[in-house]
């Protein structure tokens, strides 16, 4: 054999080692391993066996209690948003567990899957998982048992549907009206009130006819108006509201009213039968609180 051809395999066994230790030091990469993690796959199935009650789901910033009771999910105490709630039962049914991503935990950090950057969900009584950054495929993330090495894919909307701060899991539901059964509305801003009335095919105010947009764009609001925050813990709304809507059926019987004031950079609203302080966009408020003039 000559020197040269000496030198060329002794590259080759060199680059050979190299490749190996490489894929032992991530655990296959992000192709990972064509075995899947059986413990794994026996969790996640038993985090989703009914009945489902409560889950705890914790991340670096927020902590999340789910509970079920008599009147719906809570969330943390609050009003759960029933979308969010089973978006996440059905991710929770539906996850599926592919191949090992890595097996050695030097690779948890970047996986977002080390014990101080997961997300968290558990359940009394069933295995808690672990899980970390989404894939490198839509609709996957990586996910582990605590104190365990390995590293799986997960395949659904598991992580998308768990790991949200809390004002994504509250009810942002302000007012929900049956508007076909709204007769009138009053509207008080600026120191004025402002009469609509249903005619026959038209709405009026003052005894003319109302503008038809505004009216459109009040009846809009209140047949779904949804928050986009809540207001500031230990904020109170004033004694005088800055603006008032009141909705009435044929028979005077109040169908929602809404009470808002000015907050910072958006408007802060309180609806008749519900138990918390909202935020709604300035042009919400607008549409449906509409200056004296406006209609």
């Amino acid at each position: 054999m000559s020197a040269k051809t000496l030198r060329m395999a002794l590259y080759g066994l060199v680059a050979v080692v190299v490749l190996y230790g490489a894929t032992m030091l991530v655990g296959g990469g992000d192709g990972g391993s064509a075995a899947g993690d059986g413990a794994l796959e026996d969790a996640l199935a038993e985090l989703a066996t009914e009945p489902h009650t409560d889950f705890a789901i914790s991340g670096p910033r927020d902590t999340l209690r789910l509970e079920r009771g008599a009147a719906g999910w809570t969330v943390n105490g609050f009003e759960a948003d029933s979308g969010a709630v089973s978006r996440f039962l059905r991710a929770v049914a539906e996850v599926e567990v592919g191949n090992v991503a890595a097996a050695n935990p030097a690779n948890h950090a970047r996986l977002g899957i080390a014990a101080d950057s997961a997300w968290t969900i558990a359940a009394e009584g069933r295995p808690a998982i672990l899980l970390g950054k989404a894939g490198n495929r839509f609709r996957t993330a990586y996910a582990r048992l605590p104190g365990a090495d390995r590293v799986s894919h997960i395949e659904g909307d598991l992580r998308s549907a768990a790991a949200r701060p809390l004002v994504d899991w509250r009810d942002k539901v302000i007012v929900e009206t049956d508007t076909a059964m709204v007769a009138a509305i009053r509207v008080a801003r600026d120191g004025r009130t402002v009469l609509y009335e249903r005619q026959d095919s038209s709405w009026t105010t003052g005894g003319a006819e109302a503008d038809a947009t505004t009216v459109r764009n009040i009846l809009q609001e209140l047949a779904s108006m949804r928050a986009t925050g809540f207001a500031p813990e230990g904020f109170e709304m004033p004694a005088e509201p800055e603006r008032a809507v009141v909705a009435t059926d044929a028979e005077g019987n109040e169908l929602a009213a809404l009470t808002l004031a000015e907050g910072e950079g958006n408007y802060r609203v309180m609806a008749a039968g519900r138990s918390y302080i909202f935020e709604v966009a300035s042009f919400r408020a607008d549409r449906v609180a509409p200056g004296p003039d406006e209609g």
